[in-house]
């Protein structure tokens, strides 16, 4: 148990969420345990099983919840092109490809464990620049095709430091520091040191505090190789900064779409309509 007073803006939506599942069957978690407990429970109603995830505080718990009870990355919400995806996943395994997702800002690895929950035959690599939340993140993920990186994600491959290690701990921030303890990784990289060569991109989830300024300021042909970008971006932290203006630069060149829902945008490639996703890549040979 937490020693944690939690107090009843926990308890209230807690309970509000047993009515909404079992009165909307769009809900597909059930958030089980009380929120003060380290080891939460949540029941899958999509794969009819329960889940086991720990934390540590109530910023976790305030994760749990975006992650699972408001399933804050799926993509069912996308409408007509949730059909599309879920295909498209789909022709990869036909193809005897295996779908790649990248997790880059992993924090206690809830992302990932609700990727691999979702999409069981796909590679995620989990990308997590703080030491205690990487180990969390890997016993949070004991099984299932999981790689981990105790690194951050940046335009280059370079060295940083964090910048606010007093911060709660889903709101670490990266900084560029050559003499920096902290390996920063570029997507290239992560991309061409996969071993298995039949991994082909499908989704990638970034939300790293602000460094997406960094992120999307170069080498950013990578991103139109992933059908799914999901992205936070941080203009309401760094107010004045206009640190969007990169990703919103580099979005605007490519031909997806762009929809909100919550604190993520939603990044959807408009090459969907070719008959498999070996047709995609061949573009881009």
């Amino acid at each position: 148990m937490i020693r944690e007073n939690f107090g009843m803006n926990c308890i209230i939506p807690w309970t509000i969420q047993f009515v909404k599942f079992f009165t909307n069957k769009n809900y597909r978690f059930l958030m089980l345990s009380l929120p003060f407990f380290s080891t939460q429970v949540i029941y899958d109603r999509q794969n009819k099983k329960k889940i086991k995830v720990k934390i540590r505080e109530f910023q976790d718990w305030k994760t749990t919840t975006q992650i699972f009870y408001h399933n804050d990355y799926g993509i069912e919400k996308l409408s007509s092109r949730f059909i599309e995806l879920e295909n498209n996943y789909k022709q990869l395994l036909n193809n005897n490809l295996k779908p790649l997702i990248i997790d880059c800002g992993g924090n206690i690895g809830l992302a990932t464990r609700y990727f691999i929950e979702t999409y069981p035959d796909s590679e995620v690599i989990c990308i997590e620049p703080e030491h205690n939340n990487i180990l969390l993140a890997k016993e949070n993920n004991p099984h299932g095709n999981i790689t981990f990186f105790e690194a951050a994600i940046g335009n280059s491959d370079t060295r940083g430091s964090i910048i606010n290690p007093d911060a709660g701990n889903n709101a670490f921030r990266v900084n560029n520091d050559e003499n920096g303890g902290l390996e920063i990784l570029s997507i290239d990289t992560i991309l061409k040191n996969s071993t298995d060569k039949n991994l082909r991109p499908f989704i990638i989830k970034i939300d790293i505090e602000g460094f997406e300024s960094d992120l999307f300021s170069d080498n950013t042909e990578w991103i139109d190789q992933f059908p799914i970008l999901i992205i936070e971006l941080h203009d309401w932290m760094l107010p004045k900064t206009a640190n969007s203006n990169n990703f919103l630069k580099e979005i605007s060149k490519l031909n997806r779409d762009f929809l909100f829902f919550g604190e993520n945008v939603f990044s959807i490639s408009n090459r969907l309509f070719f008959n498999s996703y070996v047709d995609i890549m061949s573009l881009d040979q």
